[in-house]
């Protein structure tokens, strides 16, 4: 789905193949095939919960301390930071 006008919170493709995430009439995020950008800093919850695979060819960053409720499997490379 591709809006019309003005988003002011929320996701909007701009460009072909590259989307902006709103607040508040700012551009929070743009994400794009190579992954998601910020100008801040990127926050996730002290608990991740399910099961969740990084694949062979994928790598993940996290900051911790984090706990897993669920199974997390490892087949690429993960660093907890």
């Amino acid at each position: 789905m591709k809006p019309i006008g003005d988003v002011s919170t929320g996701v909007e493709e701009r460009e072909q193949s590259k989307l902006d995430v709103r607040a508040n009439s700012t551009t929070v995020a743009q994400a794009d095939s190579s992954g998601l950008t910020t100008n801040f800093a990127f926050r996730h919850p002290n608990t991740i919960t399910g099961n969740v695979t990084i694949a062979s060819d994928e790598n993940c960053v996290m900051a911790g301390p984090i706990t897993v409720e669920g199974t997390l499997t490892v087949n690429g490379t993960l660093v907890i930071v």
